[in-house]
């Protein structure tokens, strides 16, 4: 289904371009976007290499002693970016298992003694992002996450060694490693393809066989990348589960339950009895039509089957095992008791078993066939639905919800070969099963259904010369649909919101709740604001973190000495702002950092940048600390070739005068004062500086889709 953009603030592009505090050539980076985050979207190719190469150089510095091999860095930082959630600094004790004994096996063309290096690797990642306040705050604890590595570390040269865990690419290019061709011989290769095709190579083809069975099956290639949920707010459990409790399913299904007690009968064909479905049509009030009168001719109920709302309840009670069948009789499911008795969890039980056919088709026996086709996508299409209405900020207008589900349809089946007519009819027949659909979600208490004025954001990317949304007919419709004044809206429920953001984090999905970071280290929590959260969710996820730690004298000091030590200037200037900007009168606080040995430097950047400072009332050690903060943000946006371009457009005499002043002046960032002092060095020796890749095979950055999943 087509996402809905976001329209989000995203704190590391809202710096402006400041001034040169003197030295023309050398300029505020304007991609100040591409700063030290843990999190990039797939297209940002380029931010995402200068963060990846800023962080391994980084650590390896910081290693010190320690040898470090650059691939295994980029293994694991890759395996991250390319993964549902793409945060690099999210690791649990799962995703460290799945790394080293599942993703690098199967990608990594290495022989066991040559990849032997690669656990080693990880634990000093880990180390190094909790050293440096980069690692997720809802990420396992590094305890955790070192004892498990020392765990699959134990078995990843099995691993590595086991055939049946390569990929298919990764199978072909061992075994032309163990015939003695070099894969990146590419006249070599050829050679060695052509022996294989004529079966002079001797392969295991069981082997094979089995890797492109699970090739076929689950896939060799990078996982999708999810839409980014914006942070949600949740009502207290004991909130949820009084709403839970007015909600007309859990009734019916305690009533149901009740009902069937020790056991009722049922029919040879296992629907209920009919006397007994009209006892309990009118014991549950299921608005099922009992004997429906058509004009002056009464229809007689035939079986409990023409019954839908009861049909699908008692479908319903089975799925989630509070009632089951025994010898042709319904019986209550007696171990399933505490769960009748807690709302919440009765309510999130039903809610979870939704995705079924019979949703769309609610008990009714012929049904057309673009009914049959919707209800076979269903479990796609409902929590495709359901995540697009999760977190957004506006209730969201049906009509983009029915045309989303419409371009879905059509993508999961054939339609070119209907006429237009037909086509038509279909389109018109499956948004009303939608419909009904939706109103079901309204019954259940998932949903909510409004009328009004929808936001002018859906109409946004709408324009004939906007982007491709949705194909010209849809957009043309939606325009008409939502220029005509009031239209239908849909919202969430609390009770849904908190069923999907399981759902979405079951699924390794990112979805924030405001609140959870309450005790969170204060590092990971400034980080986790500035990269994920709105300046609406960010004030109230800080005012709750405030509270359990003192309270805002208190906390506020926490939450600088953090950033004080944050090694990536750039990543403590996001901070900062961020930071200014959730607590009240935060341009006086900022103000009043202008003189903070750490944080001067980047209070005249914010404070110049925003008209609150002019050049000419710096002093001559903060223009000095000015520049060089100039010079290490560009540094760590766009690496030691960044800093020699800069340094190649000044005269080389003022170059010589202006890096000994830099280097001189005291400012506080000792890592990025070291790296300038490397690069100004090897500068005046005349060596080039080295990327800290240089030389090393790496794998392939060919960036997939960019469609995202909801």
């Amino acid at each position: 289904m087509p996402a809905f953009r976001r329209f989000k603030d995203q704190p590391y592009s809202d710096y402006p371009e400041l001034p040169s505090f003197g030295t023309p050539s050398v300029t505020y980076s304007e991609d100040r976007e591409t700063a030290m985050r843990t999190y990039f979207e797939l297209e940002d190719t380029d931010a995402f290499e200068a963060a990846k190469a800023l962080l391994i150089r980084r650590c390896a510095a910081w290693a010190e002693h320690e040898d470090v091999d650059p691939v295994a860095l980029e293994a694991a930082l890759e395996f991250r970016h390319y993964s549902v959630d793409g945060r690099l600094g999210y690791w649990t004790t799962g995703l460290v298992e799945e790394f080293l004994l599942s993703h690098t096996p199967r990608t990594l063309s290495a022989t066991p003694e040559d990849s032997a290096h690669v656990p080693d690797g990880l634990r000093l990642l880990l180390r190094y992002l909790h050293a440096t306040g980069l690692a997720d705050p809802t990420g396992d604890p590094l305890a955790d996450l070192e004892a498990a590595v020392t765990k699959a570390g134990a078995e990843f040269a099995a691993a590595m060694a086991d055939e049946r865990n390569f990929g298919v690419s990764k199978f072909w290019v061992m075994n032309a490693f163990r015939h003695g061709i070099d894969p990146v011989d590419e006249t070599a290769m050829d050679s060695f393809v052509n022996e294989v095709r004529e079966g002079r190579v001797d392969y295991d083809d069981e082997v094979l066989s089995e890797i492109a069975a699970r090739h076929v099956l689950a896939g060799d290639s990078r996982p999708e990348r999810a839409m980014a949920q914006l942070p949600v707010s949740l009502p207290p459990d004991a909130e949820l589960a009084a709403a839970a409790e007015q909600t007309p399913v859990v009734t019916w299904l305690r009533t149901l339950v009740e009902w069937a007690g020790n056991g009722r009968a049922l029919t040879p064909t296992g629907n209920l009895k009919l006397a007994d479905a009209r006892e309990l049509v009118t014991l549950l009030d299921t608005g099922d039509e009992l004997d429906p009168r058509i004009g002056d001719r009464t229809y007689r109920t035939q079986s409990s089957a023409d019954l839908p709302v009861l049909a699908s309840l008692v479908e319903l009670a089975k799925k989630i095992r509070v009632v089951r069948v025994i010898k042709g009789k319904l019986v209550r499911v007696e171990k399933n008791a505490r769960l009748l008795r807690e709302g919440l969890a009765l309510w999130t039980a039903a809610f979870d078993a939704l995705p079924s056919p019979d949703l769309v088709r609610r008990g009714r026996g012929w049904v057309p066939e673009y009914t049959f086709m919707l209800g076979s996508i269903i479990d796609e299409v409902l929590p495709d639905v359901l995540n697009t209405l999760y977190s957004f900020p506006e209730p969201i207008p049906v009509v983009r919800l029915e045309e989303s589900v419409w371009l879905s349809f059509g993508e999961a089946f054939y339609l070119d070969e209907l006429d237009e007519t037909t086509e038509t009819a279909w389109r018109e027949g499956v948004l009303a099963d939608l419909r009904r659909l939706f109103t079901t979600l309204a019954d259940f208490g998932a949903v909510k259904l409004t009328t009004g004025d929808p936001d002018p954001i859906f109409g946004a990317d709408l324009g004939r010369d906007g982007p491709d949304v949705f194909p010209p007919d849809a957009a043309d419709r939606l325009r008409s649909a939502l220029s005509a004044g009031a239209v239908d809206l849909m919202t969430l429920t609390p009770l849904a919101a908190r069923a999907v953001r399981t759902r979405l984090v079951e699924a390794g999905r990112h979805a924030p709740l405001v609140g959870e970071l309450s005790n969170a280290e204060p590092a990971g929590l400034l980080g986790a604001l500035t990269e994920h959260y709105t300046p609406e969710t960010a004030e109230a996820e800080l005012a709750g973190w405030l509270d359990t730690h003192g309270g805002l004298e208190r906390g506020l000091s926490l939450l600088l000495d953090a950033i004080r030590n944050c090694p990536f200037r750039s990543r403590a200037g996001a901070t900062l702002d961020v930071l200014t900007q959730a607590i009240p009168d935060g341009s006086t606080f900022l103000r009043g950092l202008r003189q903070d040995r750490q944080l001067g430097p980047i209070v005249v950047q914010i404070l110049v940048g925003n008209g609150e400072l002019a050049v000419e009332e710096l002093s001559d050690e903060e223009r000095l600390c000015a520049m060089a903060e100039q010079f290490i943000l560009l540094l760590e946006v766009g690496g030691p070739d960044a800093i020699a371009d800069a340094l190649a457009a000044i005269p080389p005499d003022e170059a010589r005068s202006l890096t000994a002043e830099l280097l001189a002046c005291g400012h506080p960032n000792e890592p990025g004062i070291a790296e300038l002092r490397e690069i100004f060095t090897k500068r005046r020796s005349g060596l080039a500086t080295v990327h800290p890749l240089a030389g090393m095979p790496r794998p392939s950055r060919k960036v997939r889709g960019k469609r995202k999943s909801r």
